[in-house]
């Protein structure tokens, strides 16, 4: 087999194992995060968000298949997060070498793969490589470009497979949605939530506005200014008529107080009241009342 063309075939082999490596870490890494978000009922967040809330307990119109919008809020930060970390490991990666004084690991080329996965090509595959247009009078290279097509003809692509990798990525994967499963369909979830940790600040709390300065404790309780709602039960009869002494004031109600009452001003109350209300109409006008009322009835 031609060398050159099988490092070609080689290098698309791997960066087809490597698309299918980060994917499988990709869901790995999303299925973990989105465990912890349902657990610790992180999608409550969204109701102390003013953007989202108005969204929160809704559902887009898809047919045969029901979702809120929270959920769906959640699915996208869970995977710009993953992205992220995908895109970080590594650099982070190659950070902690550096911190520890010490080479980061490189990418290994195809050649290096199939080296490691076939120890009887070890340095001959790449050697044999660097000098594919060396010249054919050179019995050595010869050779060994002869010995090296002879032996990758036996290479299998599926031997080149990162078992290890995949298989963690897979137990994650697994692991995590049974979990996932299990608190879907149990509802099992953490003992807290954002919102409980919100109300933990001032900024969650409803605080009483202060009292003003002038306002007095004995002042401090008001008085309702709407009747006690009454519970009705079905053949049941309610006394709702009004105890004696009911609408006055409380020194009415007891026995024995003294009107100790001063007027406010000089003059007797008699002579301030409006002469408009008598106890009996004048003669005449009681007639023209009732008809009055009478016609008001009539037109309404």
């Amino acid at each position: 087999m031609d060398l050159e063309i099988f490092t070609r075939k080689m290098d698309s082999v791997i960066r087809r194992y490597r698309t299918i490596y980060d994917l499988l870490e990709f869901l790995a890494i999303a299925l973990i995060t989105l465990l912890i978000a349902v657990f610790f009922n992180l999608d409550d967040i969204f109701k102390l968000i003013p953007l989202t809330e108005p969204y929160v307990g809704l559902s887009p119109d898809i047919p045969f298949f029901s979702i809120t919008y929270e959920t769906i809020f959640m699915f996208f930060i869970v995977c710009l997060f993953s992205l992220l970390i995908l895109e970080l490991t590594e650099k982070n990666v190659k950070r902690i070498y550096k911190l520890f004084k010490k080479a980061p690991p490189q990418r290994k080329k195809s050649q290096d793969i199939v080296e490691d996965t076939y120890p009887e090509l070890k340095d001959r595959l790449k050697t044999a490589y660097d000098h594919r247009n060396a010249d054919p009078n050179n019995f050595i290279i010869t050779e060994l470009k002869t010995s090296v097509s002879s032996d990758v003809e036996g290479v299998s692509t599926s031997d080149l497979i990162d078992r290890k990798r995949v298989g963690y990525s897979l137990a994650a994967i697994v692991v995590a949605g049974l979990f996932l499963g299990f608190i879907f369909f149990t509802g099992f979830t953490g003992p807290f939530s954002p919102g409980d940790i919100y109300d933990r600040f001032p900024n969650g709390t409803i605080t009483q506005p202060p009292l003003d300065e002038n306002t007095s404790s004995n002042n401090s309780s008001s008085i309702p200014t709407e009747a006690p709602p009454i519970a009705a039960e079905p053949g049941v009869d309610i006394d709702v008529t009004l105890p004696p002494g009911a609408g006055t004031g409380p020194g009415d109600m007891l026995e024995g107080a003294e009107n100790n009452f001063t007027p406010s001003t000089p003059y007797p109350p008699e002579s301030l009241s409006s002469h408009h209300f008598y106890d009996t109409l004048p003669a005449g006008y009681e007639d023209i009342i009732k008809d009055y009322f009478k016609k008001l009835a009539e037109n309404s």
